[in-house]
């Protein structure tokens, strides 16, 4: 994988107006010296006074591959990439469906936990609330009820489950989530 760096980096070279500006300019160099070579060649003129030109042209050459080659890894690199983050996305998407599907057998036992328990719907809505993390006086707002209410209710829960309050009603449904050998859906079978 690449770093945030490395990528920060990628981007900067392949947005560089200074690398727009040095292709022109290798490109002008190319075409100066060639332009030259071809002048004195035709002139009849000794190799050695087309030295200048001749360094001129190689090293705007060289500089040329070098821009080339780069480009080239650049290239690879922004498809390896997308390689990965298509491979990424496909790995999330699939994680994504197992979520999903945990979720619904989750949900699927704390409800033959909720019908074990003998809770009515609105016990039900106020055990998942509680589970949430919600108080008693955001559950009541929720429900456009008083909070003495809610309490209430919380109270009659924890009877028919046989727990003495709400941190025994949450360790109830996430003691098995959170231990590592035990499995994610047991709810003490």
């Amino acid at each position: 994988m690449f770093s945030n760096n490395y990528l920060s980096e990628l981007r900067a070279l392949t947005n560089s107006p200074t690398r727009t500006l040095l292709v022109l300019l290798t490109g002008l160099a190319l075409m100066i010296s060639s332009v030259e070579i071809v002048g004195e060649m035709r002139k009849g003129e000794p190799l050695v006074d087309m030295l200048d030109d001749l360094a001129l042209f190689f090293v705007a050459l060289l500089v040329a591959f070098g821009l080339l080659a780069e480009m080239v890894r650049n290239r690879r690199a922004v498809a390896d990439l997308q390689m990965q983050l298509n491979d990424a996305r496909g790995k999330l998407q699939h994680i994504d469906e197992r979520s999903r599907n945990i979720g619904r057998q989750y949900r699927e036992v704390m409800q033959k936990q909720f019908n074990a328990w003998e809770l009515t719907e609105s016990e039900q809505e106020i055990v998942i609330s509680l589970l949430k993390g919600l108080s008693f006086r955001e559950v009541a707002a929720m429900r456009e009820t008083r909070e003495k209410t809610v309490r209430q209710q919380a109270t009659s829960i924890y009877r028919k489950a046989g727990l003495s309050g709400r941190h025994e009603l949450a360790a109830w449904f996430f003691e098995d989530l959170l231990e590592p050998d035990g499995g994610v859906l047991s709810l003490h079978q």
